[in-house]
């Protein structure tokens, strides 16, 4: 199995599924959602100040039946706020930090993932040959047997026992192809393309 194992096809695929699987993708957004939210932060600095204006025309009284006429301005500043950014802001490069870490993290993740079914796959491939070189021996001893037996030169016990051979063989052949298909499958699942398809 091992020299039919080609790495430079496997970084390909890889590749494809570091660029294909949708839980690498939705890692990317968590990144650049982390950005922009850092990027938000960074520019609330401003926040905390707050301007307001009141106009009162001259005849109105106030609340507190002292006569105010024109417009009132005030300025108001949340000292909360001010004590609280910087550690925001580093909350922020964290959390940006955290989404970079779990994006490499899972990178690994899928290389191993796609490593592990591509050598799965390629050992169903080679146990397929093995397999059907297999049948196709007992394939020739059944013929054989059949002739022998058909001539009277073979007992019916050795003609059976090759016939029932031949039989096992078919049948791990199809288990053998039913695992090779499953084994494909996982595989395309992980680079979210076919096989066929990467060159």
């Amino acid at each position: 199995m091992i020299p039919e194992l080609s790495y430079p096809f496997l970084e390909k695929l890889i590749y494809t599924a570091r660029e294909n699987y949708p839980r690498m993708k939705a890692n990317q957004h968590r990144i650049r959602f982390a950005e922009l939210n850092l990027k938000k932060t960074k520019l609330s600095w401003f926040d905390f100040f707050s301007l307001s204006a009141f106009y009162s025309p001259s005849t109105s009284v106030t609340l507190t039946n002292a006569t105010l006429t024109g417009v009132q301005v005030g300025l108001f500043i949340n000292f909360s706020s001010i004590i609280q950014k910087p550690t925001v802001i580093k909350q922020s490069r964290e959390e940006l930090a955290i989404a970079k870490y779990t994006y490499d993290e899972f990178g690994l993740s899928v290389e191993n993932m796609v490593k592990e079914r591509y050598f799965r796959y390629m050992q169903y491939m080679t146990v397929l040959k093995l397999r059907s070189q297999a049948v196709i021996d007992a394939e020739a001893l059944y013929k054989q047997m059949k002739f022998k037996f058909e001539r009277g030169e073979e007992t019916f016990e050795n003609y059976s026992k090759a016939m029932i051979q031949l039989i096992d063989n078919k049948q791990r052949i199809v288990e053998t192809e039913g695992m090779l298909l499953i084994s494909k499958s996982n595989l395309e699942e992980m680079i979210g393309k076919k096989l066929e398809e990467i060159k």
